[in-house]
């Protein structure tokens, strides 16, 4: 842990044993540390995603006092939301930071309501995350951390303009993309939305 030094942080990770001590891990954490649009082509999911989220509780620490959220996940399907979601409150424990879910299978007006209500985190599908947003449901002028987990499928199921049209008008945050390999959906979104990326591999 010693690229970690937000205490409460590293009980949540010793607490629930969950690691960031990989060469790859400890690049990705730095990464987020430091700043930076990222590339990550790798199948090692869960390490990288442990890594990321550390990296973000580590930076952020402390619940914002508006309902604009700092970090946007988005995820291939409703069950990859569900297990970010889950490894997010390991993570978070005791923080207080807020977070919520948006896909097809959840009432869209409840979602649109715990959005309003506020939120540290939202997690949720390339097309649901799209329609909140150009329904205003998203308050995005805060936003630090944008990541799309899996891109390659994310894409296959939805559209590379439900992700590209989002970003033209976030704020100055670091973007961050995660797929096994360079694939031609992944290479489109990286071509519109990252710029000078780095790449772990």
């Amino acid at each position: 842990m010693q690229y970690i030094k937000f205490e409460q942080l590293i009980e949540n990770l010793e607490k629930f044993e969950l690691k960031v001590d990989s060469e790859f891990q400890i690049a990705c954490l730095k990464r987020v540390k430091s700043g930076g649009d990222l590339l990550i082509l790798n199948d090692h999911k869960q390490e990288a995603l442990i890594a990321l989220l550390a990296g973000f509780v580590e930076k952020i620490q402390v619940p914002a006092n508006d309902d604009a959220p700092r970090i946007l996940i988005v995820a291939a399907d409703n069950q990859l939301c569900l297990d970010i979601e889950a490894l997010w409150v390991k993570i978070s424990k005791r923080t207080e930071m807020i977070h919520t879910l948006t896909y097809e299978s959840r009432e869209k007006v409840k979602q649109r309501n715990d959005l309003f209500n506020g939120a540290d985190i939202v997690i949720g599908t390339p097309k649901r995350v799209n329609e909140l947003y150009f329904q205003n449901g998203i308050n995005i002028n805060k936003l630090k951390y944008f990541l799309v987990v899996d891109s390659e499928k994310c894409l296959k199921f939805s559209s590379v303009a439900h992700v590209t049209r989002m970003t033209e008008s976030f704020p100055k945050c670091q973007k961050i993309v995660m797929n096994p390999a360079m694939e031609k959906y992944t290479e489109r979104l990286v071509d519109a939305v990252l710029e000078s990326p780095m790449v772990i591999e």
